[in-house]
């Protein structure tokens, strides 16, 4: 089957004229016999086409048990990949025994940029792979197992409260391809992190594959276990991006088609400039029901107003308190919220107390005075000095870095 291609044209500045979307059939064609923009076709550099790809994505067979959990369903039956995810699109397309020599693939990026249905999707062809590879009998007993990562951990706790941890161990071990999402939410299990460390061993051994995924890459999460951040990374590693501005454009133009909703070119360039670049494809999709169950209920066809009605809930919902901001920094430096609003001039308060005030001023909207009122009625000029100071720290310091990025993620 050949590649089928769709235009879509728009007039728009967001948005350069033509969108070519080559969608790539799951039979039939393999990664040389496919264009990836600038990787293979030298003209695409120049080109005045934005090209943007998509692929269908594949689901493995999962073995469930009612403890399990659930796996994530994707908000497209296809993935949308821009030039922030060139390499991601190239990889899920290329051929299975490319990927044999990739034992464990990582896939690291943001809540929300796709990690999750593209481990998924790399199970899925590794998973057939094995299966075609093997007799026919033991073909049939071929099986992926998906886990979050702690919820991994719970059931490992859980077996060694019992003293049965080796069927926990064949259950891990078995699996024709295991996927591991979530990978930093275990940062906090050492256990936990050094049992799975040797699972991915013994599963290199065996030649069954991995696939993680993980926010940032282990070695810069605080508390990863060395152990498990040396069998993460020897693999690929893929990163995994947010949809740049006209990804996102084309996917809610999609995710609109999905709802049965039409709307204007000029009406989706101003939710998508709305919506902002930290979305995600399964918050953009409720934004779509939301403004199709707005024009329901108002029996109107999609406005500015209704398209406005629905940025200022997404935005509300977003909106973060400079309190929850005081508590997420105060945590992660094992320190009191009344600490960070005190007179203290310990090095640590004073590096944790700069870190809140940075974070208030960039995902909030309060004033200097306002920021300075929260930290102990400091005045506008020592809240500037602070975050001046820190924003020069984070270009040298690797250690307030990470905090800065770890403290980021739990608000968002």
């Amino acid at each position: 089957m050949g590649r089928s291609v769709r235009r879509f044209t728009s007039s728009t500045a967001l948005v350069p004229a033509r969108l070519i979307i080559s969608i790539v059939s799951r039979a039939g064609l393999s990664s040389s016999g496919l264009s990836a923009p600038g990787l293979t076709s030298p003209s695409s550099t120049t080109s005045r086409d934005w090209v943007v790809e998509s692929f269908p994505l594949e689901r493995p067979a999962m073995r469930t048990r009612r403890r399990d959990a659930l796996v994530p369903e994707p908000s497209l039956a296809y993935f949308i990949a821009g030039e922030e995810n060139r390499l991601a699109a190239f990889v899920c397309r290329s051929d299975p025994s490319f990927l044999r020599g990739t034992n464990p693939i990582l896939l690291v990026g943001p809540t929300g940029a796709g990690k999750t249905v593209l481990a998924l999707h790399l199970a899925s062809k590794l998973g057939l792979d094995a299966a075609n590879d093997s007799e026919s009998l033991e073909a049939e007993k071929t099986w992926q197992g998906y886990w979050i990562a702690s919820e991994l951990a719970r059931r490992y706790a859980e077996a060694i409260e019992a003293d049965d941890i080796e069927p926990f161990r064949r259950m891990i071990d078995e699996a024709s391809v295991l996927v591991v999402d979530d990978l930093h939410s275990m940062s906090d299990k050492p256990a936990a992190q050094e049992e799975l460390a040797m699972r991915i061993t013994a599963r290199l051994d065996a030649g069954r594959p991995t696939v993680l995924t993980c926010r940032r890459l282990p070695s810069d999460i605080r508390g990863m276990r060395p152990s498990l951040v040396s069998r993460s990374l020897p693999g690929l590693t893929i990163p995994v991006n947010l949809p740049s501005p006209s990804t996102r454009r084309l996917m809610l133009r999609e995710l609109a088609l999905a709802v049965d909703l039409d709307v204007e070119d000029d009406l989706l360039d101003l939710l998508s400039l709305g919506l902002g670049d930290d979305i995600s494809a399964r918050q953009m999709l409720a934004s779509v029901k939301q403004l199709a169950l707005w024009c329901r209920m108002n029996d109107t066809a999609v406005t500015s107003r209704a398209i406005q009605s629905i940025l200022d809930q997404v935005n509300e919902s977003r909106s973060v308190s400079i309190s929850e901001i005081t508590q997420r920094v105060a945590r992660h430096f094992r320190l009191r919220s009344s600490d960070l609003r005190s007179n203290s001039r310990r090095q640590n308060v004073v590096r944790a107390r700069s870190l809140a005030m940075l974070l208030a001023r960039r995902v909030t909207t309060l004033s200097l005075n306002q920021i300075g009122a929260e930290f102990g009625n400091r005045d506008h000029t020592t809240v500037l000095h602070a975050i001046r100071k820190t924003e020069s720290l984070l270009e040298t310091d690797a250690d307030l870095r990470r905090a800065a990025a770890e403290v980021t993620e739990k608000l968002s």
